[in-house]
């Protein structure tokens, strides 16, 4: 058979099957050298930099392999950040240990204590940075999970790390970009999964990548329906998104009935859904979703409609419900995330939704402001609701280190208690950020799924600094809210006080966490 082959075409044919041999051979060299980088203590020794090396030497690779390494590249230095992380939480429990009871801004002890508190205080800014330095090749690794695109790589990535206890979330979601990204050459072991899984965290990354595949999908929508019913609501919400953006009629009616039950931000999320899905704008009222359903319904299920080209509506703004006039009656827990630093001292006239039109706005300094429209906000929460306040400066401090519901007489003394806060030091909104997502529920079982909390209000007026209040790294700090909100459950909306501050950077951190961005 071979002898009726032109030579010419022998020749290019023996050529392709060395060059294969070659490329899978250098390909064996290269996952050996990386595994070697990455192993865990005590047989890994490489530094950051030769296990950065070992990963760049992976760029132009892309096969089952290589997703495996990387894979477990990605959580032996993950398991290397938790140690570091693990000191430095050790660290500022002794810290706060040292000051409990003291009033806020101000430390005062004997001189012993006093030097373990100097040294304790320097110990922290050594180990963000290590922190820091091994998260970041956290992100180029997760980073590079998700641009797999070959068919064996994603189907990797689908078969053996979604739905697997070993692997986090953010390890789940670069996988889950990968198969969103390549869905065309998966799509039928995508949607034969779907049923299968049972965690809300590896549902989430699967819906998520049916989003990504949009309208291509369409036809392997029946187990994303399915899943509008399910008891979890984050579920639910996730499917609606996806549904969304498959542009699938078959969904307004059960995404409807969905709307009748959801409570909270995942509320807010169906709507958007909705809106995106049908282009109606009729926010969260029921009944005018259920009218123009009855109205229209037929025309859209026979394809009357284009479908999946709307916009999420907003809100009009009223005083009563809001916190420097961002919506907070939806949300179900919140985290309020206070500006103490010594800038806050600074004379401002604060105009905010809770100041009566026309009204004269008195000359204050920009605490005092702050805790005011905080006073306020807090007496508008119904008892239902659950909250805490984080106020900061160079280290991040709680009023108390739980959700509390708020009662007419737990919210008396939250108010009581800002009312006492005074403005000293620096601006660490990393650690203070860090500090609450371990509330939120970092550090369970399921530390990135069952959140405590699912708002978070950061207040400041100045730029973001380290412990030592040296002026720290945006990216850095984008980064590790990827890291801490990897499925985006909780949403940071961003208040900026003044103008002498990152405010691209406050609204991108709001943007990525689907949350709102005011200045005042």
């Amino acid at each position: 058979m071979l002898r009726s082959v032109p030579s010419f075409l022998r020749a290019l044919a023996s050529a392709a099957l060395l060059l294969v041999a070659v490329q899978a051979q250098d390909e064996g060299k290269l996952l050996a050298a990386f595994d070697k980088a990455f192993a865990p203590p005590p047989k890994g020794k490489a530094t950051l930099d030769e296990k950065r090396a070992a990963l760049a030497a992976l760029r132009d690779l892309d096969s089952g392999k290589v997703a495996e390494a990387l894979a477990e590249g990605w959580l032996a230095t993950d398991a290397e950040l938790a140690e570091i992380e693990g000191r430095r939480d050790k660290t500022t429990q002794q810290i706060a240990k040292m000051v409990e009871g003291q009033p806020p801004g101000q430390v005062s002890l004997p001189s012993d204590q006093l030097a373990e508190y100097e040294r304790l205080q320097k110990e922290l800014p050594k180990l963000r940075a290590q922190a820091d330095a091994v998260r970041s090749l956290v992100t180029e690794l997760t980073a590079r999970i998700g641009t797999l695109q070959r068919r064996d790589s994603v189907l990797w990535l689908l078969q053996r790390v979604c739905g697997n206890k070993n692997y986090a979330a953010p390890l789940k979601v670069a996988a889950g970009k990968a198969i969103g990204a390549a869905a065309g050459q998966v799509m039928e072991e995508l949607a034969a999964t779907l049923p299968k899984t049972k965690e809300p965290t590896d549902l989430i990354v699967l819906l998520d990548a049916f989003a990504a595949a949009g309208k291509a999908a369409a036809p392997h929508a029946t187990p994303v329906l399915a899943l509008l019913e399910h008891k979890e609501e984050a579920v639910a919400e996730r499917a609606a998104q996806a549904l969304a953006k498959l542009a699938v009629p078959a969904a307004i009616a059960p995404m409807l009935k969905l709307l009748e039950r959801a409570t909270g931000q995942s509320k807010a999320r169906v709507v958007a859904a909705l809106e995106i899905l049908t282009g109606q704008s009729f926010g969260t009222n029921l009944a005018a979703w259920q009218s123009w359903w009855q109205k229209e319904g037929a025309t859209v299920a026979k394809g009357g409609q284009e479908l999946g080209g709307g916009t999420p509506s907003k809100r009009s703004v009223r005083d009563d419900l809001y916190y420097f006039g961002i919506p907070q009656d939806t949300c179900k827990s919140i985290l309020y995330v206070i500006d103490c630093s010594g800038s806050m001292e600074a004379k401002v006239q604060l105009q905010t939704t809770g100041t009566s039109a026309g009204g004269k706005v008195p000359e204050t300094t920009r605490l005092e402001a702050c805790k005011k429209e905080l006073i306020r906000g807090l007496g508008q929460l119904r008892p239902d609701q659950k909250f805490a306040i984080l106020w900061y400066n160079q280290e991040p401090h709680f009023w108390e280190p739980k959700m509390q519901l708020a009662s007419k007489e737990t919210v008396m003394k939250a108010q009581a208690f800002v009312q006492t806060l005074r403005s000293s030091g620096s601006t660490n909104i990393h650690d203070s950020l860090e500090m609450g997502f371990r509330l939120s529920g970092r550090g369970s079982k399921d530390k990135y799924y069952g959140m405590e909390i699912d708002t978070v209000f950061l207040l400041t007026d100045g730029a973001p600094t380290t412990p030592d209040g040296k002026l720290d790294s945006t990216d850095k700090i984008l980064a590790s809210c990827r890291t801490w909100n990897p499925l985006k459950r909780v949403v940071i909306h961003c208040i900026a006080i003044g103008r002498d501050l990152n405010a691209e950077f406050l609204r991108q951190l709001a943007s990525e966490n689907g949350g709102e961005f005011k200045q005042f």
